[in-house]
């Protein structure tokens, strides 16, 4: 039983003859009462107060503060210069028509109990800016009977006293609306800074500025519109990015931030405190990593502190920016109306974590939203080739990064040719290709499995139990990168703290040579592409890393093979490899002679034999081959096919393969 004093003996006991449920609300119900003493003991993040000119850069002066303020997860920023145009005359003037949804919020803290899990879901109404905000207020005027604004830690207690025993049963939350409340007008000194979140993830020297095309809410910025304790439930940034978030106006926000350096510590607390043994074995490895993803999870700072993990808190007011720092866990709720806006970016700095992260949605199976090994590697190439390059601590962590990825795929091609498997250069290909084991983006080589001919990335291509050996394609500039990795190498310190975190795999092979030469075959017949033009009354659509762009839904996705040209030194019946194009056709214009295809990766040979360039009429054999699986009928089907002739030497052929999409990638 809990005793008198809620003494975390008591609630530990309690909890270990399996009742979480009640020994959670037990000790928050505790929190509730009148024993709030807690709520002081929470320490108050570093506030910094930039100079108009240290202001001038955000990115630079942003580096120049990591060192100290990401000891403590999150800090406080008070902008030195105002904003002239207001938020609301921005969404309501020159915005017109801008309308936005809300998310309901049950109002409860966190629970192990499975058939009580929090999920918030969307209103279905649509709110102007003014409609929200006059909702809001009469919400707020209701509950303490005054308009007037309250001090932050009496708010901050009334929060969690209405949370773990109040009546109030859900909010309101509009989060994740996309746009921004920063003016363009020209006399608005903010709005016309580096500071507009609208072009922070685009600056010089941030790396999402590589990035091929936009992303809602990590590149290009979000709106928070909230009101009385509407909550962003703990959760750490997609990626282990950065975050900066602006406040612009209405009543204050409370923070509280756990620094990245805990997180290990914060997610054991959760799953043991929080959640229960039951909860974590039924989610398995990273089971709060994976629970938090959904962004429901409230549960009061003082379970942290209590258990040794740090956390600190900030009250936020219009005109301040808050920053969160890579792996940094965070929560928080609003004093009443307001309107915030939020993006991502990342520095230099953030490639160790970037990594991290991908191999833990990799142990989930879980889409990646970033191409890391892209970002990473078009950064190192960047930076090698500029005058910027040089010993300073804050590319440290990139390029440890980038030899370690250099170095990793070298080996991972090494011994996949010492088990006689292909290594071919991808011939231009220049474009991410997702496994289909555990949905990494690979740009630097990739597999093909040869038995079901699926997409891996080369530590599945080791992996591959099918019996067929993969054959792995790598980028035409690897050398290039590996004189690059072979550079940084040279720089204090990169060498080492690189191999700290490279996997062992040639313990067994004392004859391994990094960075040897001819680790890929040159002289391939084959191309690989992502697009390509074929026109016969269908739209061209073009695949982008992340996938098919503007598809109704009454589509389905198919790819469309071309082969290669003839190679002066080719013979008449040499084996060539298809060109790979993906395609959306509507459903009625399937043929008779589509092909059954168990993955759109799939890459078919082509027999061309030919007894004269200029008359298709006398080609003696025309067949397609794909692998073994695709069966005799499947084959025979396709020899009838028409094979038009392009130009003198060149030969075209069409295949219309019904098969699942995702050739590229995926629009999470």
């Amino acid at each position: 039983m809990v005793g008198m004093d809620g003494s975390a003996e008591d609630v530990l006991l309690w909890k270990e003859d399996g009742n979480n449920f009640k020994e959670l609300k037990c000790k928050v119900n505790n929190l509730s009462s009148n024993r709030m003493d807690w709520i002081n003991n929470i320490r108050v993040c570093p506030t910094f107060n930039p100079t108009v000119e240290e202001f001038e850069d955000p990115l630079s002066y942003l580096q120049s503060i990591a060192p100290e303020a990401s000891k403590f997860g999150i800090c406080k920023i008070v902008s030195p210069v105002s904003t002239v145009v207001p938020a609301g005359v921005v969404l309501m003037k020159e915005k017109s028509g801008f309308k936005f949804t809300t998310r309901v919020q049950p109002f409860k803290v966190a629970t192990g109990d499975s058939e009580d899990q929090i999920k918030y879901y969307m209103s279905g109404r649509k709110y102007s800016f003014r409609e929200f905000e006059k909702i809001a207020n009469k919400l707020f005027a209701h509950k303490f009977t005054s308009s007037a604004t309250l001090p932050a830690k009496f708010v901050e207690r009334e929060f969690w006293h209405e949370i773990t025993s109040g009546k109030t049963d859900f909010v309101e939350y509009a989060c994740d609306v996309e746009g921004s409340a920063f003016s363009r007008s020209g006399n608005d000194p903010l709005g016309n800074s580096k500071w507009n979140l609208q072009d922070i993830s685009r600056l010089q020297n941030s790396v999402l500025r590589l990035l091929e095309a936009p992303i809602p809410g990590v590149s290009d910025p979000m709106l928070y519109i909230g009101m009385l304790f509407s909550m962003f439930a703990w959760h750490v940034e997609d990626h282990y990015l950065y975050s900066i978030n602006y406040h612009h106006c209405g009543a204050s926000k409370t923070w509280y931030g756990v620094p990245g350096h805990a997180a290990s510590d914060f997610e054991n607390v959760v799953v043991e405190h929080v959640y229960g043994a039951e909860m974590a074995m039924r989610e398995g490895v990273d089971a709060a990593f994976s629970l938090l993803i959904g962004k429901t999870t409230m549960f009061p700072p003082k379970i942290l502190s209590d258990h040794g993990v740090p956390v600190y808190k900030a009250v936020q007011e219009p005109g301040e920016f808050v920053i969160t720092f890579p792996q940094a866990y965070h929560a928080g709720f609003s004093h009443g109306f307001n309107c915030g806006e939020a993006v991502n970016f990342a520095l230099v700095d953030w490639f160790t974590f970037g990594a991290a992260a991908c191999k833990r949605y990799e142990n989930l199976n879980r889409v990646q939203i970033l191409p890391h090994e892209q970002l990473l590697c078009k950064e190192a190439m960047l930076l090698a080739n500029s005058r910027l390059c040089s010993g300073d601590r804050s590319q440290h962590s990139m390029k440890t990064a980038f030899v370690r990825l250099i170095r990793l795929q070298h080996q991972f091609c090494w011994l996949l040719k010492k088990q006689e498997v292909h290594v071919f250069n991808s011939l231009g290909y220049d474009n991410n290709v997702l496994c289909s084991v555990c949905n990494h983006w690979c740009y630097v080589a990739f597999g093909i499995c040869q038995s079901n001919m699926h997409t891996v990335c080369l530590n599945h291509a080791m992996k591959c139990g099918c019996g067929g050996n993969p054959t792995i394609y790598l980028r035409d500039d690897f050398s290039e990168m590996e004189a690059v990795a072979q550079k940084f190498e040279q720089e204090e310190g990169v060498l080492e703290d690189s191999l700290k975190e490279l996997p062992v795999l040639l313990d067994e092979h004392t004859d391994y040579v990094p960075y040897s030469s001819g680790i890929s075959e040159q002289n391939q017949n084959y191309v690989l592409a992502s697009s390509a033009s074929w026109n016969q009354n269908h739209e061209s659509r073009q695949v982008t890393p992340f996938g098919f762009e503007n598809i109704s839904p009454n589509e389905q996705r198919y790819i469309v093979g071309i082969s290669r040209e003839k190679g002066d030194g080719d013979s008449d019946c040499a084996p060539s490899r298809v060109k790979r194009q993906c395609r959306v056709l509507p459903e009625n214009k399937i043929s008779d002679q589509t092909m059954d295809c168990t993955h759109s990766n799939k890459i078919l040979q082509v027999s061309e034999c030919h007894k004269s360039e200029n008359s298709m009429e006398k080609t003696s054999e025309d067949t397609v081959k794909g692998s073994s699986d695709l069966g005799q009928n499947s084959a025979s089907k396709s020899t009838d096919r028409p094979i038009n002739q392009r130009k003198e030497g060149s030969l075209k052929i069409r295949l219309k393969i019904k098969g699942p999409s995702v050739p590229v990638g995926t629009t999470t």
